[in-house]
């Protein structure tokens, strides 16, 4: 089986690195390290990720929510958005693009785990 590509868009570098070496050790694929939605977007188009991982602050004009709707343009991949905030406009923002989860900060793997494995049951 094909290791699931992930693009991980977090603008806290210390959050980015552990996500990324858990994710490896859980045998994901992962790709480049983004902070920016401008960066995901680009990002996204050249790596054509399976997963997406987006913060929904993050350096720049654009935050992690306009990233998504942008990226949704274009890829078919499974976004979980990650954040530190837990106001209800930004919430609900973020599930009116349908994510595979909305999970706050601090993220354990197994949460991101079972966010992947029902997005993936309900494609199938």
């Amino acid at each position: 089986m094909e290791k699931l590509k992930i693009l991980i868009v977090e603008d806290e570098s210390l959050i980015a690195l552990a996500l990324k070496h858990s994710l490896i050790r859980a045998g994901y694929e992962v790709c480049e390290l983004v902070a920016s939605g401008e960066q995901a977007i680009e990002s996204a188009k050249k790596e054509s990720p399976d997963v997406i991982l987006m913060d929904t602050r993050l350096r720049g004009g654009m935050d992690g929510i306009e990233a998504a709707r942008q990226i949704g343009n274009f890829s078919s991949a499974t976004i979980i958005f990650t954040t530190g905030y837990q106001y209800p406009s930004l919430k609900g923002r973020a599930m009116a693009l349908n994510p595979a989860a909305y999970l706050v900060k601090p993220v354990e793997i197994y949460e991101i785990e079972q966010a992947i494995h029902s997005a993936r049951k309900t494609q199938d």
